[in-house]
């Protein structure tokens, strides 16, 4: 049999389907010496029979700082919901490029006639990688050492160095989904083990705030449904009065603090969507665990008003004493509307009398809210952050959930080109707002939290969501052999999200070179408009970092 494969080298902005035609090969790039660089090397059997046992070896000075990883397609049954715009790569059902697998470059299969993608990074920790362009070498070669093809990439290392990523920026953890994925109960000393896995991933990804479960997080819940407990403070409830443990809270934030979280925010003290009741709050009673606040109480009723009251300024005076006060922040409900601003105003009034410094921050886009000082820091919607901006209101958070899929807008959907991801960061420069947030880093249940997922084979919610939206990692356990530990890997969005984060950083270390005016003179030269108008072009991207990486 002949051994015969094509093979090229392409961007971390391509998305290799196993079908795919037309790939732009990409043979050089550049890169700054403390930046995490992607490229992919991109396969296809054209022999006619399996190929077994497929090594991939790399060669070069930069040997020792590269990793090799594999991209593994997932299913994805909706590649988007209502109206699209034309900048998508697939809206069909169909199998789409995403996890990325661990790999020690030796074993791969390659089917006939079939895409796969070697994913490669370049990165050389606090030291950073040497200046100057470096050759790396790709071979590849069968079960029995024969060279099937080679290849090669030019990286350059230019000099300059991205700025320190000082942004808010929280994907929201679901710790239920870890319990359900890994068997490891909330807080527990083995969910620690985990859960240090996954924090490794999510401060990666460019993430410095983590959602943290004074109580079970009242999101994404069927109303009258409830998810598994996840619970910090303890309870004791006796009498109308309350007593709370805050050292499960305190080994929490600093474990997260120790890898590397910079901000904290609490979750939220009434329920999704108007805020009209209480979170799940368990504590013991009568010697017993009982839930003791939930659906059935109203958000501002006096037996509320009078936990919270006695709840709040001990929380304050918690962080106080950790020297955490001004770096934590508290969420009333998510996603309010407009008609719910009445009882939005109420919920803020129970909680602003006691929480000192701390401020308040919600998902909301009613300019409103702000305007009427209902909330400090409002998380907004990206199609409507305009209106806070043309206020002149930069201190807030970007995000966008589920939508938006069309206008142009950065999303993370299965079926978009991997540009539209990573155009986020130089959005989020442009805009000059204080960071990002989004619903999903591992939520692994359906939409509502009606029933439990896998995300291997559900990438919808169970039909909710448009593939991509409701997570950024993938689950991973040890073998049966004990080999590997119990975590969580990246998507290819994980990686190409925290590329943008890169293009914002690298924008504001040329700021601190040439001034924030003449780098927005350049995006405008460039075609960079507000948070939907950019060169639709992964091309023109490179280029762009390119252009930015010579200044620097």
């Amino acid at each position: 049999m002949e051994k015969a494969i094509s093979g090229l080298t392409v961007s971390s902005m391509a998305k290799v389907y196993a079908d795919a035609a037309g790939l732009e090969e990409e043979r050089e790039n550049s890169m700054l010496p403390n930046e995490r660089f992607h490229f992919q090397l991109a396969l296809k059997n054209e022999t006619g029979g399996t190929l077994r046992r497929v090594r991939v070896e790399c060669s070069g000075d930069l040997k020792e700082f590269l990793s090799l990883r594999l991209v593994r397609d997932v299913p994805c049954t909706i590649a988007f919901q209502g109206e699209g715009d034309d900048y998508y790569e697939r809206t069909a059902p169909g199998l789409f490029p995403d996890v990325l697998l661990p790999w020690d470059g030796s074993g791969l299969v390659l089917p006939v006639g079939l895409w796969k993608s070697v994913w490669i990074t370049a990165e050389g920790g606090e030291k950073g990688l040497p200046v100057g362009k470096h050759e790396i070498g790709l071979k590849v070669s069968d079960m029995n050492g024969e060279t099937l093809g080679e290849y090669s990439y030019l990286l350059e290392v230019c000099p300059g160095r991205l700025a320190e990523n000082d942004y808010i920026v929280t994907h929201w953890m679901h710790y239920d989904a870890i319990e359900a994925q890994h068997g490891v109960k909330p807080f527990s000393d083995a969910f620690y083990d985990v859960f240090a896995e996954y924090l490794k991933v999510y401060v990666r990804a460019g993430n410095t705030m983590l959602l943290t479960p004074l109580f079970t997080p009242p999101l994404d819940t069927e109303p009258g449904g409830e998810r598994r407990t996840a619970q910090l403070v303890g309870v004791k409830a006796e009498g109308g009065k309350y007593a709370f443990d805050f050292s499960a809270l305190d080994k929490f934030m600093d474990f997260a603090a120790a890898h590397g979280i910079k901000y904290f925010e609490f979750s939220h003290l009434f329920t999704q969507w108007g805020g009209e009741f209480c979170p799940k709050i368990m504590a013991e009673k009568g010697g017993k665990e009982t839930q003791i606040f939930g659906w059935k109480t109203g958000a501002d009723s006096e037996e509320y008003r009078a936990f919270l009251g006695e709840f709040l300024p001990r929380l304050t005076a918690f962080v106080r004493e950790k020297g955490m006060e001004e770096r934590c922040f508290v969420h009333l409900t998510d996603e309010p509307g407009a008609q719910h601003i009445g009882q939005y105003l109420r919920c803020r009034d129970i909680v602003k009398a006691h929480i000192g410094k701390m401020r308040t921050m919600d998902a909301l886009s009613e300019y409103e809210f702000y305007e009427k000082g209902a909330v400090d820091m409002p998380v907004v919607y990206t199609p409507g952050a305009n209106t806070f901006l043309e206020h002149g209101v930069s201190d807030i958070l970007l995000y966008y959930c589920c939508q938006p899929g069309n206008g142009y807008y950065s999303n993370r959907f299965l079926g978009m080109p991997s540009q539209r991801n990573r155009i986020w960061g130089i959005q989020l420069y442009l805009s000059g707002a204080r960071g990002f947030l989004h619903w999903g880093f591992d939520f692994y249940n359906s939409g509502l939290s009606l029933f439990e997922i896998d995300p291997y084979e559900d990438t919808n919610g169970g039909g909710f969501f448009p593939g991509g939206d409701s997570f950024m990692v993938y689950p991973v356990k040890a073998d049966k052999d004990g080999k590997g530990r119990d975590g969580a890997i990246p998507s290819l969005r994980c990686e190409v999200f925290y590329d943008g984060m890169q293009d914002c950083l690298a924008l504001r270390a040329l700021e601190e070179k040439r001034g924030r005016a003449f780098v927005l003179d350049m995006l405008r030269e460039e075609g960079v408009e507000g948070l939907n108008v950019y060169p639709r072009s992964a091309a023109w991207h490179r280029a762009f970092r390119e252009k930015v990486n010579r200044l620097l």
